[in-house]
């Protein structure tokens, strides 16, 4: 079967590498087209009754489900500013009721804290990708230490050149030329995808929607008396008797008025205390919660903000093409290597379908 056992060998890793790398970005599409028909269903099944579909809770609409799965829902809490009994220390003022990550940062200090950022599906494909990039660095700098310690006399077989008017040292060279060019499309391409992905957040609005989401997921959860005039009006349009933020009718235009409504009667009461100072909702983690986004609430949920992130999701999954290319090339050298033993690879390729699923399985029990 192996006519160059390395050569080969270096092959079926890099064809496992490339699969495993691609993940995350067919989940992302599958995921938003999923969510999307789940919307469409509803409005079939629903006849498309306004009435009815205004009453749909949070976790059946497009902006809620896309926004839990790209960003680390267990974290976001963690970038809300803290409010300080030091005026010293006090964020009262500031415009903002949480931090702002950085795209270009894995990490974050948030309160002291380091944290890897909320941004879930950008890590998820940098750390499904770094193997790949880390892999063909090594195999590099591993060919160039032979290419300096070949010579002609060698036993190496080069699997690349079909001609042997060239000597084994410059058919290596021009392996070594093309590999080196593989690996810079490679890093071209994973960096783009890499700022496409972190556009989907910052060119979207669905941190803002998320962050305002998680601060009345907060409000309900603590059910905190102080707070109860929105707690009321976020039970008035629950279906469910559930704490849960996700149980709520939060996509219609009633319950948007009637919090609206409420912030604002609430901006105005501490306007009269102190004109300076902002009105922060009461929570058990001092966490500055304003609700400053409120007013945008249906804005969030527009078929416009939606189409944005939809957009967004397409053009990632574009690059989808751009893996077809990195797959074709290796299994076209291993078919040569091969020289006409396609059963085998066949096997080869069928076994890293299944490799790549089951792990993929593995990860995502281990996860859940």
């Amino acid at each position: 079967m192996f006519k160059n056992f390395e050569l080969e060998i270096f092959l079926i890793i890099l064809l496992v590498l490339i699969l495993i790398s691609m993940i995350p970005l067919i989940e992302l599409k599958y995921k938003s087209d999923l969510y999307e028909n789940i919307e469409t269903f509803n409005k079939y099944c629903l006849n498309n009754n306004i009435q009815l579909i205004k009453e749909l809770e949070v976790k059946d609409t497009y902006m809620w489900n896309i926004s839990c799965y790209i960003y680390d829902v267990e974290h976001l809490s963690k970038f809300f500013y803290k409010n300080s009994v030091s005026d010293k220390d006090s964020v009262s003022d500031k415009d903002d009721d949480y931090y702002l990550f950085n795209r270009n940062e894995r990490y974050a200090i948030i309160n002291g804290e380091s944290i890897d950022n909320i941004m879930k599906i950008y890590n998820k494909y940098y750390n499904y990708s770094l193997p790949l990039f880390l892999f063909l660095a090594c195999f590099f700098i591993y060919q160039m230490s032979k290419l300096i310690s070949i010579d002609d006399d060698d036993d190496l077989k080069v699997c690349i050149a079909g001609s042997n008017s060239y000597t084994i040292e410059e058919n290596f060279r021009y392996y070594i030329y093309s590999l080196f060019i593989y690996i810079l499309l490679f890093i071209i391409f994973f960096s783009l995808i890499l700022k496409k992905l972190s556009e989907l957040y910052t060119d979207t609005d669905t941190y803002k929607y998320i962050m305002l989401m998680k601060e009345l997921d907060i409000i309900y959860k603590e059910n905190d008396t102080k707070n109860s005039q929105i707690i009321a009006i976020l039970k008035k349009y629950s279906k469910n008797n559930i704490n849960d933020i996700s149980y709520s009718v939060i996509n219609n235009n009633d319950i948007s008025n009637e919090l609206i409504k409420i912030y604002n009667n609430n901006i105005d009461i501490q306007k009269n205390i102190d004109i300076n100072k902002k009105y922060i909702y009461v929570n058990n983690k001092n966490y500055k919660i304003t609700l400053k986004n409120i007013e945008n609430i249906k804005n969030y949920n527009s078929e416009e903000s939606k189409n944005t992130v939809k957009n967004k999701i397409d053009e990632i999954f574009r690059f989808i093409y751009v893996y077809i290319l990195f797959i074709i090339i290796p299994i076209y050298i291993l078919s040569l290597s091969l020289q006409g033993n396609y059963i085998y690879l066949l096997f080869t390729l069928i076994i890293l379908i299944i490799f790549s699923v089951f792990m993929y399985n593995i990860y995502n029990i281990l996860h859940d």
